[in-house]
């Protein structure tokens, strides 16, 4: 189920050639036969980012076996895709450019946040936190909890943006975010996004 555009950027047949440039990424839910994909978007981060991600460092092998094991720990993992969502006989599937994988417990779901360095100050991360809010609601989700270090001050501020409750430790900081709230930014951003296609 796609979550957004399904921005054909580029022609996988008979040969790769460019076809057009779009304006953003489409979103869907990731499966295991993206594994590929996920393990270079993990590849292409650099070791900072992977740091502020898993709140640790992590050698090409634990990253491999993090990618792995997604669908093991997250009940939903939603991947922002560079290009076609889908392959198909005249084009191949975009590269994957930001993840969100999600676990749940309960009434509360963790979400882990991955973007590529080339992505950044985009919106993609609040995109991926509204929109994961969107498909937790029904689930019965009620907050969603992120963790990082202390000093991923880009994070921070996406908290802060989407009105989330954020606690400092000395070394990292958990953030909770109100899923109804998330839901509601959600609906007028889908809305704004219909309003100014037909526009176009």
């Amino acid at each position: 189920m796609p979550f957004g555009l399904p921005n054909v950027s580029y022609l996988g047949f008979p040969a790769p050639a460019l076809a057009a440039a779009h304006a953003g990424l489409g979103f869907r839910e990731a499966k295991r036969a993206d594994l590929p994909a996920i393990r270079a978007h993990f590849s292409r981060l650099t070791p900072e980012c992977r740091r502020r991600r898993f709140c640790a460092t992590l050698s090409p092998e634990a990253l491999e076996r993090h990618a792995a094991g997604l669908w093991d720990r997250s009940a939903l993992v939603l991947a922002a895709i560079d290009g076609p969502l889908w392959g198909g006989v005249f084009h191949r599937i975009g590269e994957i450019r930001a993840m969100a994988e999600l676990s749940l417990g309960g009434r509360e779901a963790e979400i882990g946040l991955s973007v590529d360095d080339s992505q950044r100050r985009r919106g993609i991360g609040t995109y991926l936190v509204q929109t994961a809010a969107w498909l937790l609601a029904p689930r019965g989700v009620d907050r969603i909890a992120a963790y990082t270090t202390a000093d991923n001050i880009g994070m921070i501020r996406l908290a802060i943006r989407l009105g989330g409750r954020i606690d400092r430790a000395a070394s990292d900081v958990e953030m909770v975010f109100d899923v109804a709230r998330l839901r509601r930014d959600y609906l007028r951003r889908r809305m704004a996004e219909r309003v100014f296609a037909r526009a176009g």
